[in-house]
């Protein structure tokens, strides 16, 4: 009779191991807004979500702690993100996820608006600027660009919390028209452009100056996204 006891005790271990295999080790990345109202402007829905998603992929990867994603966005007149730079985030693949997503964030018409008042302000005194900054007033194809800060985009996915600081800087007349031209390649872009491919990693291959490497770049199109990274991290800088 203990033979079938046995087997009852295996079958319900099994079992026991089949449920706990079912149970995640960590919480769901869920977007925390603090409690403290925030006058800044945010990370807009979409964008928001596609960074969670990031850090529900990724963040399991990170040991326990708070990490802060520092991240500026050149955004053109249009609203349309044209570069993403960042730093803060100690995971490759982390890091890639969110510049992709938020290279697909449109800026709401919002806060084009906000900066087109902050540039007329700051045309319109003159207070704090230097002789050189004075000469600009008058002549809005000079004009930089206009920068705002976002409120910080916190997400949480226990044990680990990630703090995204977003600001915008949107272009202006000739700035924006230059940003809309092909930034030179590096290895935060062709790492981006290996993990999204498509057009991406096409735009990529056209704006690589050199003959022999936009051929090799393009002869990578159909590869995967690891060989495109190997290739990514050998040639970046030799170019």
């Amino acid at each position: 009779m203990r033979v079938p006891r046995l087997r009852s005790l295996v079958s319900w271990g099994l079992l026991g191991c089949a449920a706990a295999a079912l149970v995640p080790l960590g919480c769901a990345a869920k977007i925390v807004y603090p409690t403290v109202e925030d006058e800044r402007p945010r990370v807009p829905d979409a964008t928001a979500e596609r960074l969670r998603e990031c850090v529900d992929e990724f963040g399991g990867d990170l040991p326990r702690g708070k990490f802060t994603f520092d991240v500026a966005l050149t955004v053109d007149e249009d609203g349309q993100v044209v570069d993403v730079k960042s730093r803060g985030v100690p995971h490759e693949e982390l890091a890639i996820c969110m510049r992709i997503a938020l290279r697909g964030m449109t800026v709401p018409d919002q806060l084009l608006r906000l900066s087109t008042l902050r540039l007329s302000a700051s045309a319109a005194s003159t207070h704090g600027q230097t002789p050189a900054e004075r000469g600009l007033v008058g002549h809005p194809g000079a004009l930089v660009f206009v920068a705002i800060a976002l409120a910080d985009l916190i997400i949480e996915a226990a044990p680990i919390i990630v703090v995204i600081a977003a600001s915008v800087e949107i272009g202006k007349s000739d700035i924006a028209e230059a940003a809309r031209k092909r930034p030179k390649p590096n290895l935060n872009s062709c790492l981006d452009a290996a993990a999204a491919g498509g057009v991406l990693w096409q735009n990529l291959c056209n704006s690589i100056p050199n003959l022999r490497a936009r051929e090799r770049c393009w002869s990578l199109v159909n590869e995967s996204e690891q060989k495109k990274r190997g290739w990514c991290n050998e040639k970046f800088g030799r170019w």
